[in-house]
């Protein structure tokens, strides 16, 4: 199954987009091209330097490695900016995601599981 991000920014180095959630952002993680294009094309100039890109579990966990703790949250396959309303927004914490795509590739090896609050919290 392929995993497709957005990427670009008006940066020499190209970025994960992420989108603003209340407090928080997230990055956007779809299903398709298809669909990260159609999400693009409602954030109208915005999306000029943005462009969708298909990579592999083990590239996605690089990229949300790589990303740190800058960005906590994926949104799944948010829908479109214009779209206003009770629209339900699917987030996962982004190192619960890594922890399971780490899991699909390897069954066999048990990585490290993300550490709940209050362990962080404590450093335990």
């Amino acid at each position: 199954m392929g995993h497709v991000v957005i990427v670009g920014g008006p940066e020499a180095e190209p970025e994960l987009l992420a989108i603003v959630l209340d407090e928080d952002e997230a990055i956007p993680l779809f299903d398709s091209v298809e669909e990260a294009e159609y999400f693009l094309t409602s954030l109208g100039d915005f999306a000029t330097d943005w462009h969708p890109r298909e990579v592999s579990a083990k590239e996605l966990i690089t990229l949300l490695e790589y990303q740190g703790d800058e960005v906590e949250y994926i949104a799944l396959s948010p829908p479109p900016e214009r779209l206003e309303g009770g629209m339900e927004l699917n987030v996962i914490p982004r190192d619960s995601l890594t922890f399971l795509l780490q899991r699909q590739l390897d069954p066999q090896q048990e990585p490290e599981q993300p550490k709940g609050f209050l362990r962080r919290l404590f450093g335990r």
